[in-house]
């Protein structure tokens, strides 16, 4: 199931009421190489380009984000392992392997984990931004309060499940019971292909389809079967179930 969510008049009120500000050290921060160290766990900078940031979260059990909302881009977060419930300001998401929730730009959420193990989470950033965050509520005390500062960063990777998405990664990447793969051609269906995401930019069809950057989709066998894809050039990161 991969669930897709739009602001609501909610979302709109509430982030009108906050102090919206985008800080330029994190939007210009180069995070590669750096583990984020968080009170529910800790994120890393997994893969990046011009279009997109892509993070890996580790949520321990009964943890949580804070209900916060990304005012400039959209946000696909997508479960590796482990069960996550994404809380909006209007509803409740729960999530296991290979599902996602796709937030457009304005939606608060809030992620947690909610299995003995915790969970890892893949969180797609459209366009990348680390400074564009407004924290409505926090359970560690950091509302009102923009990203993470340099103490809380660090090199010492033992400590982590550390595995950032490389060049000699690009044909098949797993983790748990996942792997990605990124192609710049177009996605071939298998049984065990669930998922698909475009990272460089709007993928557009002959029949009039599109898919945004940065949004996951389920890979089903009609999604471009007897189509076309139009852009002159695009990549994919395809989510398959390895057992």
């Amino acid at each position: 199931m991969i669930y897709k969510v739009y602001p609501s008049l909610n979302d709109f009120e509430n982030l009108s009421r906050l102090k919206v500000e985008s800080s330029d050290f994190a939007n210009n921060f180069d995070y590669r190489n750096i583990v984020v160290n968080k009170p529910w766990g800790y994120e890393y900078l997994w893969f990046q380009n011009e279009k997109v940031a892509i993070w890996f979260l580790r949520v321990t059990k009964g943890q949580a984000t804070s209900l916060h909302c990304h005012a400039k881009k959209r946000t696909s977060l997508i479960v590796l392992d482990g069960e996550v419930q994404c809380t909006t300001i209007d509803d409740k998401y729960r999530m296991k392997t290979l599902e996602a929730v796709v937030l457009e730009p304005c939606v608060f959420h809030s992620s947690m984990a909610t299995a003995e193990e915790g969970a890892f989470i893949m969180e797609i950033e459209t366009p990348p931004m680390k400074g564009d965050l407004v924290r409505m509520h926090d359970a560690y005390g950091r509302q009102n309060s923009g990203y993470e500062k340099t103490n809380e960063y660090s090199t010492d990777f033992s400590q982590y499940e550390f595995f950032p998405f490389e060049e000699k990664d690009y044909k098949s990447w797993k983790f748990k019971g996942v792997e990605i793969s990124l192609t710049d051609k177009k996605p071939e269906h298998t049984a065990n292909t669930l998922m698909i995401v475009p990272i460089t930019g709007t993928v557009k069809t002959k029949s009039k389809k599109i898919i945004d950057t940065g949004e996951a989709i389920p890979f089903q066998t009609n999604v471009f079967e007897k189509d076309e894809i139009t852009n002159d050039k695009f990549q994919f990161l395809v989510f398959r179930k390895i057992s």
